[in-house]
């Protein structure tokens, strides 16, 4: 069943949920009070040591937490600014006193932004926000130990939550993947015609084509997503030549591969075969 509305409700009879305060388990509110801004504040200033001409710089909350809610959104500079200009969590996470219809600063901005405050100190920032977090899961386990019969330690550490995921933790795509695919299946090429290097024309695997074929789209600062899905393409043939170059070697050669490769070999076979 569907009821008509009968009129648009009065701007002065909509009525706000928090009655004007926030919400203490919103989720920005929690992350604000787990960010030592003031660890920040030394680092930001010094970028401005001997300026004495222009507009004072924003405070480092308001950039530093601009650049957050943008990366942890996946909001483009102007969405980033419209979203603090309308929503009261976000402009108490980045530092205002009090909600403004108004936007902080101008969307050009967060270029500035983004040269003062580079990616290392937003790791900075997650390691900082997982240090915090530690410390208050360590004090609850002292207050309340758990009981333990086997008399075991607890062994390594986890990670609860971030603004980012770590930057040592490289970020796997397709085409990478299938790049360290072809080279190891190109090693064992190599591995397996060693003996007959004197007897026989070493099978070709145009391994210089395509490893062209995967940095043009790899270096590429924002690659076309037909360009991906081409290379991509590419580099499924190379690999698919490359295994059936491999089976016909292993006829030659059975024991040929060593035992790291012997290891590798079944998996990368059985996952081209099922994807070729």
């Amino acid at each position: 069943m569907y009821r008509k509305t009968e009129q648009q409700i009065a701007l002065e009879n909509f009525h706000l949920p928090f009655s004007g305060h926030l919400d203490p388990n919103n989720r920005w509110v929690l992350l604000a009070h787990l960010i030592p801004w003031e660890q920040f504040e030394a680092k930001y200033a010094a970028r401005f040591v001997g300026g004495r001409t222009g507009d004072p710089a924003k405070p480092v909350r308001m950039a530093l937490g601009a650049l957050i809610i943008k990366e942890r959104c996946g909001y483009s500079d102007a969405e980033t600014v419209e979203q603090i200009r309308e929503n009261p969590y976000l402009q108490y996470f980045i530092g205002l006193p009090e909600f403004q219809t108004k936007a902080p600063f101008e969307a050009s901005l967060m270029v500035h932004y983004r040269k003062r405050l580079r990616a290392k100190v937003l790791h900075e920032v997650n390691e900082a926000i997982c240090d915090v977090q530690k410390e208050d899961a360590k004090g609850s386990d002292d207050d309340n130990p758990p009981e333990n019969p086997s008399g075991e330690k607890n062994r390594g550490t986890l990670i609860l939550d971030a603004t980012r995921a770590p930057a040592d933790i490289r970020f796997p795509t397709d085409l990478g993947l299938l790049n360290e695919a072809r080279e190891k299946l190109e090693a064992m090429i190599d591995t397996l015609y060693e003996p007959f290097k004197d007897e026989m024309v070493k099978p070709r695997t145009y391994r210089r084509n395509a490893r062209r074929d995967y940095l043009n789209p790899a270096k590429s600062k924002r690659p076309k997503p037909k360009a991906i899905r081409r290379a991509v393409g590419k580099q499924l043939r190379y690999i698919k030549r490359d295994v059936k170059t491999i089976q016909w070697l292993l006829k030659k050669n059975p024991n040929g591969l060593s035992a790291k490769q012997q290891t590798d070999h079944p998996c990368f076979v059985r996952s081209t075969e099922d994807h070729v």
